[in-house]
């Protein structure tokens, strides 16, 4: 029958939904779902109309029936991780690292339970239930402890361990205390109307915990990492202080260590190389798909089909979650440093597509991920080339340059490296030959960008090689013996190519001729130095002409137009600092 209803039935295998089978009706969908369900390695089963979009993107009214098989009550362990920052006081657990720490520890528990790391430490009830785990936080609190002593000076890792049991203790009593003030919950007189009352009446100190601990009243009793996502994003749609916002940033970033809430995030994925660059694409706010424009509506609101994924995207692009950020490009970070391929082909297409994320992770000069990115980079790269230990990362490294092509590229890559673990110790001496081998080295600029570029490209990537070596945390000595080398070879670009007195050529107007010869003295163009005082020295000879003003303009026929070009001529000289 042509026109008629359909029913499609979905099959839960290894954490995918999966079309199994149809049905014309309803009933005979379900007794389907049902016998599906028995079979092995199905987790559990679905019944929906026919679905318009994808099936990874349900709403709960879409689904008309769902059953799912029993978990087995697998042991919690708990998990391992290779460093743990030294925390000063109860109140670091709360953020950055130290929450990241706790968020990987804790894995298999919080998603057991359904929890975040911030609702964990912020309810009474749920700091209970962990220390009535067994010796589940015992053993969370030895692993940490050990990786701390290390970084403190005359503490042992038994001093450590009664150090961190009377954190928790601080913790779960201010858990406790916040419980005790009977706030307002957030679903009766709504959320920014809670937040606004915290903040006017609790002491500035305790106003975090509080917001959070509000906020974690209402997300504790949702039992769906999905729904605690779609909760926040849809408070931060509403959120009208800076608090509130950092607060959503906190239970954002650890929603998303939860894969469910990552794969709803990014959709299927045939390779990690393309998951990768996915959550790249996602920490800079960029909207996934063919045509991303066409799919966000100008206004967005809950009712969107797809306003969680959206709302989030939007809030990163606007730089309003940094943690958030932070935890997808951490999740990069470490995929790159694992053994798992990044495509299923041979190894020339691994290449390729590490070649891809090399695109997205070192665009210019800016290396995404700082100093551990480009590490975890150069490991990967020793896989690529087969090659492990010291020696394997020293070859990585060198064999990385040529891949970069750019030398702003290659230049970020190595300063970033020069900070990283591995760089400030087996590296160094390394890094800084192959640093010396591409700047000091080339003998011209024409030998250190062999791009076909017009000057003035030429010695703007120049430029932004120079400011971003003078930002770099290299010693004072070395960051002064480079940048003088990169001046130096300005100067040589700009007299043996005699670009000077092309732009100050006496057959053009002079306003065009001023203008050019300013643009020279640009921060972007020029760094202060010899290359710019070259420019710089002809500039103040015009300008002492008797007259000057009136020449600049006397091209200039529009008498309106000669009072914008002089005013922008000026705006423009006490840009590159004429003026003090």
């Amino acid at each position: 029958m042509f026109g008629g209803k359909t029913f499609e039935i979905l099959a839960l295998r290894e954490g995918r939904w999966t079309i199994e089978a149809t049905a014309k009706h309803q009933e005979v969908a379900q007794a389907e779902a049902a016998k599906i369900l028995s079979r092995a390695g199905i987790q559990g089963v679905r019944v929906i109309k026919e679905a318009k979009g994808s099936i990874d993107r349900l709403k709960p009214e879409d689904i008309l029936f769902e059953k799912m098989k029993p978990k087995t009550e697998d042991k919690v362990f708990i998990q391992d991780v290779d460093d743990a920052p030294v925390c000063h006081n109860p109140s670091d657990l709360f953020f950055g690292e130290a929450r990241a720490t706790i968020n990987r520890l804790f894995r298999n528990y919080l998603d057991k339970n359904n929890l975040t790391a911030t609702e964990l430490m912020h309810s009474q009830r749920e700091m209970k239930r962990l220390l009535d785990e067994g010796t589940l936080l015992f053993s969370a609190v030895g692993k940490v402890s050990t990786f701390q002593v290390r970084k403190m000076e005359e503490t042992t890792v038994n001093q450590r361990r009664d150090v961190l049991f009377d954190f928790v203790n601080k913790i779960q009593a201010r858990a406790t205390n916040a419980a005790n003030q009977k706030l307002p919950r957030i679903r009766v007189e709504g959320f920014n109307e809670v937040i606004g009352r915290i903040i006017a009446n609790a002491p500035e100190e305790h106003v975090g915990h509080l917001i959070r601990y509000a906020m974690s009243v209402e997300l504790v009793e949702n039992r769906s990492f999905l729904g605690k996502f779609g909760q926040v994003m849809e408070w931060a749609w509403k959120a009208e202080t800076p608090e509130a916002l950092q607060a959503i940033d906190i239970f954002a970033s650890d929603v998303l260590y939860n894969v469910d809430v990552l794969r709803d995030l990014m959709g299927n994925q045939r390779e990690l190389g393309t998951a990768l660059v996915t959550l790249l694409c996602l920490a800079e706010g960029q909207i996934l798909g063919d045509d991303p424009e066409a799919e966000e509506p100008a206004e967005l609101t809950p009712e969107h089909r797809d306003f969680t994924n959206l709302a989030f995207i939007r809030l990163i692009a606007d730089g309003k979650l940094p943690e958030s950020k932070d935890v997808l490009l951490d999740r990069v970070r470490r995929q790159l440093e694992g053994l798992s391929p990044l495509s299923r082909g041979d190894r020339e297409e691994e290449r390729e597509v590490f070649v891809g994320l090399l695109d997205k992770l070192i665009p210019e000069i800016e290396m995404i991920g700082g100093p551990s990115m480009a590490q975890a980079m150069t490991a990967r790269q020793s896989t690529i080339i087969n090659k492990g230990g010291n020696k394997g990362m020293r070859e990585a490294a060198e064999t990385m340059l040529p891949t970069l092509g750019d030398p702003g590229r290659k230049t970020g890559y190595l300063l970033a490296l020069m900070e990283s673990e591995v760089g400030q110790t087996y590296l160094r001496n390394d890094l800084e030959t192959l640093l010396d081998n591409l700047l000091v080295e080339s003998q011209t600029i024409n030998h250190l960008i062999r791009d076909k570029l017009p000057p003035n490209k030429k010695m703007a990537k120049v430029t932004s090689i120079y400011h971003h070596i003078e930002k770099s945390n290299l010693p004072p000595q070395r960051k002064a013996a480079l940048t003088a080398r990169l001046d130096e070879l300005l100067v040589s670009y700009i007299t043996d190519g005699k670009i000077l007195d092309k732009l100050d050529n006496p057959d053009k107007p002079l306003h065009v001729r001023a203008f050019m010869l300013v643009s020279m003295v640009q921060p972007e163009m020029l760094p202060k130095g010899k290359a710019s005082n070259l420019a710089r020295n002809i500039i103040v000879g015009h300008l002492r002409r008797p007259n000057f003003e009136d020449e600049l303009v006397a091209a200039i026929t529009d008498p309106s137009e000669k009072a914008k070009t002089l005013r922008k001529f000026h705006e423009q000289l006490h840009r590159c600092g004429f003026f003090g």
